[in-house]
């Protein structure tokens, strides 16, 4: 579907009319330590991995296809240095081990024979080992990998619990959160939605040692793609949501987050007058920083947030805001021409230029 930008006036006055007045702009603020970040970006036609540093061309890997995810790997006595991991775009055919620093492929890995990716992975509690998601290309069975970390070789699979499994994590006591978005799709077709009418998106709980199903859950619209995952200090889930309607009114009031917590999993709806600008039931990342969840439309421009109660909602106006990644008590987001560093709650970010906007995801990885 396409969808128009908004100007930057039609913004101000939406972040107007929710109370937020030109600092939804964000005035610069005093000067915070620039980030370095690992994300993906399109070149052309080619596609890249690896760091941006403001005020420098980001520096990477060539990739056969488009990432999605990049997992910082946890050092080690074989892994002295920074290394990462790029997951390719679902449906997915490569897992690349890179330096990121240097801009170097470190080891590639061609995905089994009918076996495709999620896009993400999740360190398992040792950090021996990762989980990725994964659809079997014959049944179309959502599958968990867990996989050696030096070697990128499968160690076991398991059912994920549904259909087209997405983000996951791993909480405090060891079980596996998957975010099964519902959604079948194979190389054959490509990006292609193969089973909108029957999409039955569900969050699962799964022991990550038996791979048994510990506990499911299902909003009640069953358009609602349960796509990306944020934890919060007390234990509550952030969802972002990405809506499938046939309607394009439908989609132009879907919430963008849902929560979990305990075993109640629920909507964060907007109330009437609060829809932001142009939102199209797309939300593409989130991330908790700030005691608040931060989820992005970059098709509507701005990045919405809300407690983990979720009501005080706040708009923050980025046109193409993306990418969202934290590390303390800061947390930036990426969007067509400019990032977004924010320290805490301040309406006030640090405003960098971005000549090649960055892919969907990206994490912080120290301050220069």
């Amino acid at each position: 579907m396409a969808t128009e930008h908004p100007t930057r006036r039609s913004l101000l006055a939406q972040a107007a009319l929710l109370g937020l007045g030109a600092s939804a702009w964000g005035r610069e603020a005093a000067p915070i330590a620039p980030p370095r970040v690992l994300t993906a970006w399109m070149r052309g036609e080619q596609s890249w991995a690896g760091l941006w540093t403001p005020g420098q061309t980001p520096r990477g890997v060539a990739l056969p296809a488009r990432a999605h995810q990049l997992l910082v790997l946890p050092t080690s006595a074989q892994r002295q240095q920074l290394q990462a991991l790029v997951l390719a775009r679902r449906p997915g055919e490569y897992l690349l081990r890179m330096d990121p620093v240097r801009g170097k492929a470190l080891q590639w890995h061609t995905m089994e024979d009918d076996r495709y990716l999620g896009g993400h992975a999740a360190l398992s509690a040792n950090g021996k080992t990762f989980f990725t998601t994964e659809t079997d290309g014959e049944s179309g069975q959502g599958l968990i990998a867990e996989r050696d970390i030096h070697t990128l070789e499968k160690l076991r699979e398991f059912p994920s619990g549904g259909i087209g499994p997405h983000a996951l994590l791993l909480e405090p006591a060891g079980t596996l959160l998957v975010a099964n978005g519902g959604i079948l799709n194979l190389p054959e077709t490509g990006r292609r939605k193969l089973n909108i009418g029957r999409m039955d998106s569900n969050l699962t709980r799964l022991d990550a040692q038996s791979g048994q199903v510990m506990a499911q859950y299902r909003l009640s619209d069953s358009y609602l793609s349960l796509r990306h995952l944020a934890l919060a200090p007390d234990g509550t889930l952030g969802i972002a949501l990405q809506a499938e309607h046939p309607q394009n009114q439908d989609r132009q009031t879907s919430p963008a987050l849902a929560l979990l917590q305990g075993d109640t999993l629920r909507t964060v709806d907007w109330a009437a007058s609060q829809v932001p600008s142009a939102w199209d039931g797309y939300a593409g990342d989130v991330c908790f920083a700030a005691g608040r969840f931060w989820a992005s439309a970059p098709h509507a421009g701005w990045v919405a947030s809300w407690s983990v109660q979720g009501d005080g909602l706040q708009i923050r106006v980025l046109p193409g805001a993306g990418a969202l990644a934290s590390a303390g008590e800061r947390w930036l987001v990426g969007g067509d021409e400019s990032a977004l560093l924010y320290r805490g709650n301040t309406p006030q970010p640090q405003r960098y230029s971005v000549t090649t906007p960055w892919d969907n995801h990206a994490a912080m990885l120290s301050f220069t």
